[in-house]
C-alpha cells in the first residue's frame, strides 16, 4: 500500500540521517515521526520508526547509568565543515570563539587558558560551520587524541596576533605543528613529503588588527611574505572584517549550497544542501533521498551556468547557488 510521504518527511529525514549526537537522533526522530500521515498505507512504517526512537531513549538512559567519561577531544561533527583554531598563547583563539559563535570558552589575557578543545557554531549567511578553539601550541608536548582531532579537521586556521611579533608567531606554529607529525605548507606549491599521511593547507589568519593605525604593520607583512603565501586580517575585538573572514573559510572549505525545488514550488533558499565542489546532479539526488537517486528521471537548473530551467544530465557539476528541480 503506498504511504504518500509529505515533502517534509524527506527534508526531516536527510537531518536525521545527518545527526551525529543520540539527542539530536532522538530529537529528530521525533519530529519525523510526526510527519507521517495517519493512515494504514503508514502504519508499519510508523511502527518501525517507534522501535527505533525506543531504542535510542533506551540506549542514552543506559549511557547516564554507566556514568562513563568520555574524552573531551571527542566531538560529534555538525555543520557544513569542522573548522580546527590553531596558535601560540594569546593570539586570540578564544575570543573569536566567543565572538562568532554561541560557545562560551573561558577568556583571560593569562596564556594556556585553554585546557580543553571547545566547540562553537558559526553561521555564514545559511549554513552552520563547527569551529573548535583549541589548547595553545607547545613544543614540548600534544595530546595524541588533539593531534588526531587537528588532523581530521576539514580546514585548519592558524591564528596570529598582528601587535606581537606575528612573523615569529608564523615560524613557531608551523615548526610545533610539524614536530608533532601534522604536516603543514603555508604554500600551493610545496610538496608533501614521502612520511606524511596529509599535507594541511591552512588559512592564516592575522588577529587583533584592530584599525587602520595597523594598516601599516599588515602591508609590511604582508609585503615579507609576498608570492609565498597569503593573510587574511581581522579583529575580534572591534569586529573588523568578520564578513570578510567568514567568507575566507567559506572558500577554503571547498563546498557549494545546492537547493531543492518540487515541480510548480517555489525553491527553499533557507535549508540549503551542502556538497563538496565538484559534486554532481547525481550526487545531489542522492543527497536528496536515496529512492531519487535510482529513480531520477530528469532534472532541471536554475543558476549562473545555465537558463531558468534548463534540463541537465546526472554528470553536470553543480555550482554554488543552483537550484535544482528533480524529477523521478
Amino acid at each position: 500500500m503506498p504511504t504518500n510521504l509529505p515533502p517534509e518527511y524527506f527534508e526531516v529525514e536527510r537531518r536525521y540521517k545527518a545527526a551525529s549526537s543520540p539527542q539530536e537522533k532522538i530529537s529528530t526522530l521525533e519530529e519525523l515521526i510526526a510527519t507521517i500521515p495517519k493512515h494504514k498505507g503508514t502504519d508499519h512504517l510508523r511502527a518501525d520508526l517507534r522501535r527505533k526512537l525506543s531504542k535510542l531513549k533506551d540506549a542514552a538512559q543506559a549511557s547516564k547509568k554507566k556514568g562513563r567519561q568520555t574524552s573531551s577531544f571527542q566531538i560529534d561533527r555538525e555543520g557544513a565543515g569542522r573548522v580546527a583554531l590553531v596558535g601560540c598563547p594569546n593570539v586570540g583563539k578564544s575570543s573569536l570563539l566567543t565572538n562568532l559563535t554561541n560557545a562560551k570558552p573561558k577568556v583571560d589575557q593569562a596564556p594556556f587558558t585553554t585546557w580543553v578543545p571547545t566547540p562553537g557554531m558559526m553561521l555564514i549567511e545559511n549554513i552552520q560551520v563547527q569551529l573548535i578553539d583549541t589548547p595553545p601550541l607547545s613544543r614540548e608536548y600534544m595530546e595524541p587524541e588533539l593531534r588526531e582531532l587537528i588532523r581530521g579537521a576539514d580546514l585548519m586556521i592558524i591564528l596570529l596576533d598582528l601587535q606581537d611579533y606575528p612573523i615569529q608567531q608564523l615560524e613557531d606554529s608551523v615548526e610545533i605543528l610539524k614536530s608533532h607529525r601534522i604536516e603543514v605548507s603555508c604554500t600551493e606549491n610545496e610538496p608533501a613529503s614521502d612520511s606524511s599521511q596529509d599535507l594541511h593547507r591552512p588559512l592564516i589568519v592575522v588577529n587583533k588588527h584592530d584599525d587602520w593605525e595597523l594598516d601599516k604593520e599588515f602591508g609590511a607583512l604582508c609585503e615579507l611574505y609576498e608570492n609565498e603565501c597569503s593573510f587574511i586580517s581581522m579583529s575580534t575585538k572591534t569586529g573588523r572584517n568578520v564578513h570578510q573572514f567568514k567568507q575566507a573559510v567559506y572558500e577554503a572549505l571547498k563546498i557549494v549550497r545546492i537547493y531543492s525545488k518540487r515541480p510548480g514550488k517555489e525553491p527553499n533558499l533557507e535549508a540549503p544542501f551542502v556538497m563538496k565542489k565538484g559534486g554532481t546532479v547525481e550526487e545531489f539526488a542522492g543527497q536528496v533521498h536515496k529512492d531519487f537517486l535510482v529513480k531520477l528521471k530528469t532534472a532541471r537548473l536554475w543558476g549562473s551556468g545555465a537558463f531558468d530551467g534548463q534540463q541537465v544530465s546526472r554528470d553536470y557539476v553543480l555550482q554554488d547557488g543552483d537550484v535544482v528541480e528533480l524529477v523521478v
